[in-house]
């Protein structure tokens, strides 16, 4: 008798995937994406300015912003489960068209002249609450449009679009922000407005599928928690990242207070953040060439030993805009580190729970963050922009050794499964 495999042969080849360029659906999903952060860079820029142009204040400057940040950090957690009951498109278009809504209404208010520093905490806080709520669903859906061998290069385009955002949005916010105060906020809410469309278009099924029964909240949020914490690579992650992001968050704000106290224009303010930008956005271009040669372990060494000796070195080069120069020398190996990192975790978390992970991942990572922006104004305004700068470099410092110490938790295989 023959063998079956005789007369039916081989089985068929699997065709390889379509590329992401033809892949409608991220398309959509990328182009929602490079919208809404570019909003959501425009104000990281406006907000302050406006504030300072109110009031004069840099520490208010700052504790606008950290209250934002600190607003962010109580709903992320919560937020990930959200996005793990509701529909993931709905979600991105409800979040868009209320940011848009709400900086359509605060545009109004700068043109009228009827606007104070509280009102601008509250449409602050706002927008920052619909990006806490954006993201994880956005994150969370990549993976059910590009295929699993996929992941490192969406993570990588999606990081681009982060610093593409980043490196445009200061600069043209700071631009528009000089011709006329209410520009930027005009520009933010058309581009959310363009982002709810582009998130319309998708198609598919974008509601997390569930075997189990519907937990209260609470219990979800800590349930994604306890993952993350018992994943040996994330546990390391929360451990390191919280003051490499302190330092960075911090170094950049500390930019913009140090530049505009100093009497530089908000276009040249917003130059300067783009070009320190800018090392990002050449760091996700390179990623595919860099990811060969790097492991996440030289990654994080490499950003904190040498982080901790460029912001040394911007803190002797302020107030002068080259200061951007060896600030943008970290951001080229983030987008690298990030896209192996996101995409081990896409592949060890369930469906169900990537929304929470994502989001519990961001919370850990970014907790330190939040205090950056009112520390910086803080010694900024008692000492130097300069001294602010320091407090950073020390932070990074103090992240290097910590990488020391976990390091081998972060040697971790990204291969993606077969098939």
């Amino acid at each position: 008798m023959s063998d079956p495999g005789d007369v039916l042969g081989p089985p068929p080849a699997v065709p390889p995937p379509p590329p992401l360029s033809r892949n409608r659906n991220f398309r959509l999903v990328w182009i929602g994406q490079v919208l809404s952060g570019l909003g959501t860079e425009f104000g990281f820029l406006a907000y302050p300015l406006l504030i300072l142009a109110l009031t004069g204040s840099a520490v208010l400057a700052g504790a606008v912003a950290t209250t934002t940040s600190v607003v962010a950090f109580l709903v992320r957690l919560p937020a990930g489960a959200l996005a793990d009951r509701w529909d993931r498109r709905a979600t991105m278009i409800v979040c868009d068209a209320v940011r848009a809504v709400t900086l359509a209404a605060l545009a109004v208010l700068v043109a009228t002249h009827h606007v104070t520093w509280w009102v601008v905490l509250v449409a602050a806080t706002i927008d920052r609450v619909g990006d806490t709520l954006f993201t994880p669903a956005s994150n969370a859906a990549l993976p059910a449009i590009v295929h699993d061998s996929q992941l490192e290069s969406a993570w990588a385009a999606s990081e681009g679009r982060q610093y593409g955002a980043s490196l445009v949005g200061p600069a043209l916010g700071g631009v528009l922000y000089g011709i006329a105060r209410t520009l930027p906020f005009v520009a933010d809410a058309v581009s959310y407005g363009v982002s709810v469309a582009t998130s319309s278009a998708l198609r598919g099924r974008f509601t997390p599928a569930r075997d189990t029964p519907r937990e209260n909240l609470w219990r979800e949020t800590v349930e994604g928690v306890r993952f993350t914490l018992g994943n040996p690579l994330l546990r390391a992650i929360v451990i390191q990242a919280p003051l490499i992001n302190f330092a960075i968050n911090g170094a950049l704000f500390t930019v913009i207070l140090g530049l505009r106290l100093h009497g530089a224009s908000p276009g040249v303010v917003g130059l300067t953040e783009a070009l320190a930008m800018s090392g990002g956005l050449v760091g996700a271009v390179l990623s595919s060439r860099i990811q060969p040669h790097l492991t996440l372990t030289r990654a994080v060494n490499l950003l904190t030993v040498g982080g901790t000796v460029v912001l040394a070195l911007a803190a002797l080069v302020m107030p002068s805009p080259l200061v951007a120069l060896p600030l943008a020398l970290p951001l080229l190996i983030a987008p690298t580190a990030n896209a192996v990192l996101f995409a081990a975790m896409f592949r060890a978390t369930p469906e169900e729970l990537r929304g929470r992970v994502t989001n519990t991942l961001m919370q850990l990572a970014t907790a330190l963050a939040a205090l950056a922006p009112v520390v910086a104004g803080v010694v900024t305004e008692r000492l130097s922009a300069s001294w602010a700068l320091g407090v950073f470099a020390a932070a990074m410092a103090g992240a290097a050794v910590v990488a020391q110490r976990v390091g081998p938790a972060l040697e971790v295989t990204s291969a993606p499964a077969a098939g």
